[in-house]
Order: C-alpha cells, then sequence, then structure tokens
C-alpha cells in the first residue's frame, strides 16, 4: 500500500500535475457546485466529485510514507463525515467535517505552492499550479464561512431567498470568490466582527497574492535566464 502512495506521489512530482489539479478544480468549483446547488443534480454527485477531488490531492502532499498516510487518513475521515453530515444533518458534524476539508485544502495549497515557486524554469504548468492555489485559497475561506455560519447563524446577512440549508456549500463558495476578487455584489454581507475580519483578510490576500506571485515567477524566469548554459 506504502508503495502505491509513493507511485502516486511521484506523479505530483512532475508539473504536470499541476495541470490536472487545475481541471479537477475548476471543474468541482463552477461545474458541479453550481449545478448541485441549483438542484440539477444531487447533493450525491456533488460529495462525490469533491471525493475524487480529495483523493487526486492526497498524491501531492508529500513522498514521504508517514505524511501520506497521514494525510490520506485525513482525507478519508473528511468523505466518511461529508456523506454522514449529508444524512444526518447535525451542525457538530457539519463544523468537524468542514473542519477535516479546511485542513486538507490548506495542507494541499502549501505543497502545491512550494511546487510552484521552487527554483528552476518558469513553464506554463506552474502558472496553472499558481492559479490552483488561488482557487484552494477561495475554498479555504469558503469552508471557514461554513464554519462560522453553522457556530454563528447571524454572523453573515444573507437575502431571505436564499436557502442556506440546501445550497450553503456553493452559497459560501460564492461569498468567498466574490470577496477575493472584491467584486463585492453586496447580496450577502459580513456582520459580526469574526465575519468582517475574515473577509477583509481574504479581500487583502485577493490583492497581494497575483502582484506577488507574477513577480515572483517573473524573477525565477529572470535568473533562470541569465544561469549560463553548461555547454557554453
Amino acid at each position: 500500500m506504502v508503495s502505491s502512495l509513493l507511485m502516486r506521489a511521484r506523479f505530483w512530482e512532475q508539473e504536470y500535475s499541476l495541470t490536472a489539479l487545475l481541471v479537477m478544480l475548476v471543474i468541482t468549483l463552477f461545474v458541479v457546485t453550481p449545478l448541485a446547488s441549483s438542484a440539477i443534480i444531487g447533493s450525491e454527485i456533488m460529495l462525490c466529485f469533491v471525493a475524487v477531488l480529495t483523493i487526486t490531492g492526497v498524491a501531492a502532499v508529500s513522498g514521504r510514507p508517514a505524511v501520506v498516510i497521514v494525510v490520506m487518513l485525513l482525507a478519508v475521515s473528511g468523505i466518511v463525515l461529508d456523506w454522514l453530515a449529508h444524512f444526518e444533518q447535525r451542525t457538530s458534524l457539519r463544523v468537524l467535517d468542514d473542519l477535516l476539508r479546511l485542513a486538507f485544502v490548506l495542507t494541499l495549497a502549501v505543497v502545491v505552492t512550494i511546487q510552484v515557486f521552487r527554483p528552476g524554469s518558469v513553464t506554463h504548468h506552474r502558472v496553472q499550479g499558481a492559479i490552483c492555489v488561488y482557487l484552494l485559497a477561495g475554498m479555504s475561506w469558503a469552508y471557514a464561512y461554513e464554519i462560522l455560519l453553522a457556530l454563528d447563524p447571524a454572523a453573515l446577512h444573507i437575502p431571505e431567498n436564499f436557502s442556506t440549508a440546501s445550497v450553503r456549500t456553493g452559497l459560501m463558495r460564492y461569498f468567498s470568490f466574490v470577496t477575493l476578487t472584491t467584486l463585492g455584489y453586496g447580496d450577502i454581507l459580513p456582520v459580526s466582527p469574526v465575519a468582517r475580519s475574515l473577509a477583509s483578510s481574504e479581500a487583502l490576500f485577493g490583492q497581494l497574492y497575483p502582484a506577488v506571485m507574477i513577480a515572483r515567477l517573473i524573477s525565477f524566469e529572470i535568473l533562470d535566464r541569465r544561469r549560463p548554459n553548461p555547454g557554453e
């Protein structure tokens, strides 16, 4: 089993794995999530896509067996809690599920960031990996909003025509990315101090990350071009 996990981890050591992760994130966030929130497809299908994304991302954590096993356990626990929370509808299960998801997404974001900004030539796969980090950040804040909303339903002002019970995940992801891009439609508003702090920090990250990312990738490209070729 450990050898199989290590073989998967080696796939993520290749840069084209960043493109594969980006495709999975885009499908999950911008295709499956809105379809499930609109009841066009069942929420069970969205859970299956989240499970596939989770299993796919497990291989990105590390080549060390101990780290892979720990994150695999974290991922499997999250998948199980996803289904339990789907059928039980208990607040404690939802909060625990979101906490595990938040931990997993943050871990994946850190690993992808290391992969993107390691020394070497800047390829289109690395650029796509940097986009993955941006999308993973939006997912992280979305899980944080879900946790906050479960603990304090009045933390966010949500219009009455939204059913937060059935479309909460899609709604929080929408609010997260609207905040991350500082688009700010104003239909959902942070009310509590914690919610305002989360929204402010996300908006700040959304402004700073692209600038830092571009500057860092450009610096890597310049250093790589200035490096003398072995044959010269």
